[in-house]
């Protein structure tokens, strides 16, 4: 399986899913015009990944925006994940700025839909 590499824009987060070593990572600010036409192809790979995935897969998010249509489809991809690797492990390492209370809640209603514990990591400014 290939890897999934989409650069990041203005308004869009850059995207590395690398399934030969497990690792996920979503950075930037998600506010597309059109979030479910970019984040369809996201889903659609990780549909194929969850059906060989690596022994372990770790997904680290690093978002400084996000809108809510995002956030909608960012729950969407963990919660994927969390079903098609039932039985497999599976870490969220959830990355946000200093002070950043409006992310936290934000991660933290996420974590409460999808059902798993994410490991929260505190960056300096």
């Amino acid at each position: 399986m290939e890897k999934l590499v989409i650069e990041k824009t203005d308004t869009t987060p850059e995207i590395i899913f690398d399934p030969s070593q497990g690792v996920f990572k979503i950075t930037g600010r998600s506010i597309p015009l059109n979030p479910k036409r970019f984040y369809t192809p996201v889903l659609e790979w990780i549909a194929e990944y969850v059906k060989t995935p690596h022994t372990s897969t770790v997904l680290d998010v690093y978002m400084d925006y996000f809108n809510t249509a995002s956030t909608f489809l960012i729950t969407d991809i963990i919660r994927q994940l969390c079903k098609g690797l039932e039985g497999k492990s599976l870490i969220v390492n959830w990355y946000h700025d200093k002070g950043d209370d409006d992310v936290l809640e934000i991660a933290g209603n996420m974590e409460n839909v999808v059902g798993i514990k994410f490991i929260y990591h505190e960056v300096e400014e």
